[in-house]
């Protein structure tokens, strides 16, 4: 689509796929559409605080007691580059963990979303998987 061309809308404002109108703003205040923003927004604010928490304790280690994170612990390794390895092991759990929530908690949801909007919605949306 062009920046000239202007999708179709439908009489309620929304969006119409197919010239079938879409309610978005009905979606929107549905509960299953609610839900999943909150439960995916109360993941998004939990996983950033963690790493960017964990992040903190690094630097502060690292910036305020050199010697510490000079301090060989194990095999030539310090407590400065166990604390750096630390931030990929966070990031691959809050992965993980984000991609167990989507397929278990979240995919749920957004099926219950999807049977909300009109069958050209959900067939077009099946046909894209």
């Amino acid at each position: 689509m062009t920046s000239q061309q202007q999708e179709p809308t439908s009489p309620a404002g929304g969006h119409s796929i197919d010239g079938n109108p879409v309610a978005w703003e009905a979606i929107q205040r549905s509960e299953p559409f609610r839900e999943l923003v909150a439960r995916r927004g109360r993941f998004v604010r939990v996983a950033a605080v963690a790493i960017l928490g964990w992040f903190a304790v690094f630097l502060a280690v690292v910036g305020a007691a050199p010697a510490l994170a000079g301090t060989v612990v194990l095999a030539g390794m310090t407590v400065g580059f166990l604390l750096g390895l630390s931030q990929f092991v966070l990031a691959w759990f809050l992965t993980w963990r984000y991609l167990r929530l989507a397929t278990t908690v979240f995919s749920g949801l957004e099926e219950r979303v999807v049977r909300l909007a009109p069958p050209a919605i959900a067939a077009q949306d099946g046909a894209g998987r």
